[in-house]
């Protein structure tokens, strides 16, 4: 079995986070469908599936065709009322029969795409993370482009962004293999935008990689753009003033987003573990907040310091009472 999905993570669009109220609003993307919200630790709601039938090609990565039909599903997530995903995800299946089915036959397995050809679930995994989707063939991205879209024009918001940021995406693929008892995972940078996760799991776990792979992916955008503030605002460079200026929408919306592995299964943690050990994102966060943190702190030192006239060397009036001789 496999699973191929595609995350586009951005910054929702209003000047202040969300209040709950508004988020179960904004992820009503069926009406009469439940917004499942949590809010702790950190605010969390993800929307009820939308459903999108496809029949195009499959990429491979030796170039054997291979043919999907059926539907892929989609949602939004919402984290602290700030970060907005749109996650679509198809599980592929060797169709049973060579030539298409009456819809009727698809429409009953939602989120299934079944797959006619001889390309391997391997072949079509490696196509995917490998290879720009075309007019041709699967691209999950668009669905998810389309729900982020219904998502931000919502009347809900004032869709006033309050600093710049870019969207990330992510493609991964998650293969049920029967060696992997503790599952691996393989996460690789493509580009300033653009990452690729390859996760192998047991058949049972392989649900799981879902949730997984959306916080993964929640965590790269936080990360990438707490960096990106840090490199536009001059740190290190003076002029503390202007400094702290540029830095404090990392204060304000991202620094406290960060709370990975909380809303993955139990059973995927060790995997977020390892992931987290070889990619050192804890580790450059954590340095990132602590450089940012260690800014405001000597900015605070200094300003307490320039407004007491005893440090600055200034003379003292004397609190005694007397006439003058």
């Amino acid at each position: 079995m496999l699973i191929l999905g595609e995350i586009r993570t951005c910054l929702l669009r209003s000047s202040s986070s969300v209040r709950k109220n508004v988020v179960g609003e904004l992820l009503r993307l069926i009406p009469g469908e439940p917004v499942r919200l949590a809010e702790r630790p950190i605010a969390h709601a993800v929307s009820s599936d939308v459903i999108r039938g496809v029949d195009c090609s499959l990429p491979t990565e030796s170039g054997t065709r291979a043919r999907g039909i059926g539907t892929v599903s989609g949602r939004a997530l919402i984290s602290a009322g700030r970060v907005l995903q749109g996650s679509v995800t198809a599980r592929i299946q060797r169709a049973k029969f060579g030539h298409r089915l009456a819809w009727a036959h698809y429409l009953s397995k939602p989120g299934v795409v079944e797959m006619i050809g001889r390309a391997s679930a391997a072949d079509v995994a490696e196509g995917f993370l490998t290879k720009s989707p075309s007019a041709q063939t699967l691209d999950l991205g668009a669905v998810g482009d389309s729900i982020i879209s219904r998502v931000q024009v919502h009347p809900g918001m004032d869709h006033a962004f309050p600093f710049h940021s870019a969207r990330t995406v992510m493609r991964w693929a998650a293969l049920a293999v029967d060696d992997a008892a503790d599952g691996h995972v393989t996460f690789t940078v493509e580009s300033d935008t653009l990452r690729s996760i390859f996760v192998s799991l047991s058949e049972k776990d392989l649900p799981s990689a879902v949730r997984f792979c959306e916080d993964v992916a929640l965590h790269d955008w936080v990360l990438t753009t707490l960096l990106r503030i840090v490199e536009r605002s001059g740190l290190g460079s003076g002029g503390d003033g202007e400094v702290i200026k540029r830095l404090r929408p990392a204060v304000d919306h991202v620094m406290h987003v960060w709370m990975p592995a909380f809303h993955v299964p139990d059973s995927m943690r060790p995997l977020w573990q390892a992931l987290d050990r070889r990619t050192g994102f804890s580790l450059q966060r954590d340095a990132t907040v602590s450089r940012i943190r260690d800014l405001l702190t000597m900015r605070s030192v200094l300003a307490m310091h320039d407004a007491d006239p005893v440090r600055r060397g200034e003379p003292q009036q004397s609190g005694g009472v007397g006439g003058k001789k």
